[in-house]
């Protein structure tokens, strides 16, 4: 009889979550913070690529990124951009057929893009679901000890980001860098975030957010 009841309730308890966490968060020591923000401007989401980058250095420094979800590139081809290094691998994992699953006010299907054209010999993309195509990259990419992990997760659903967590979740280290693209929607990105920690007994550090928290950036400590 209130099984309706079901997904509002669920709604409501993650936006309080959502709260709670913001609340309890120290922000003294951020490299980026726009709170409160009335207005939403997505091209901040670079100023929060600018801040970890500018203060952890890593313009010159050898890394992995990853990027889940890629559709039209921009946030992946900034990186590429911001990073020298020659010996730095760049990966892009995306259907490149649109959702996979509804998510918010998108329907399955939407937000498809071709592959990307990149010009660099470090880029490489790898088309598929993400739980089709990530067992296969980690068994022949051993992600090196030697280099920072830069995972972007832009995988907007629940599923895609708790499982890209859990996956990788064996190959981070201390320094690496989390960084997501639509971390406060409840049922979704912070949600998967919020069980992958639960789970795994860790608390990686906030170190940018923008938006009100819609992008963020963490540390492994």
């Amino acid at each position: 009889m209130f099984g309706w009841l079901i997904k509002p309730l669920k709604t409501w308890s993650n936006i309080l979550s959502v709260s709670k966490w913001i609340s309890q968060q120290d922000t003294s020591q951020l490299f980026f913070n726009d709170f409160y923000s009335p207005k939403r401007d997505l091209a901040k989401r670079y100023l929060v690529y600018e801040s970890v980058k500018s203060n952890l250095n890593l313009a010159s420094e050898g890394i992995n990124y990853l990027e889940f979800g890629v559709c039209g590139a921009n946030s992946f081809k900034w990186w590429l951009r911001q990073n020298t290094h020659g010996d730095s691998k760049f990966y892009g994992f995306d259907t490149f057929e649109g959702l996979p699953e509804d998510w918010a006010t998108f329907s399955k299907g939407e937000m498809s893009a071709n592959i990307p054209d990149v010009n660099d010999a470090r880029a490489t993309f790898l088309k598929g679901l993400f739980q089709d195509t990530l067992p296969g990259f980690l068994k022949e990419n051993k992600l090196s000890e030697s280099k920072r992990n830069i995972i972007h997760l832009d995988a907007d659903l629940f599923s895609s980001t708790l499982y890209v967590l859990t996956s990788l979740h064996p190959y981070l280290k201390k320094g690496d860098i989390i960084l997501f693209d639509e971390f406060n929607v409840p049922n979704h990105e912070f949600l998967a975030f919020k069980m992958y920690c639960d789970s795994y007994y860790i608390k990686p550090k906030l170190i940018a957010a923008a938006n009100n928290y819609f992008e963020v950036a963490f540390i492994i400590t």
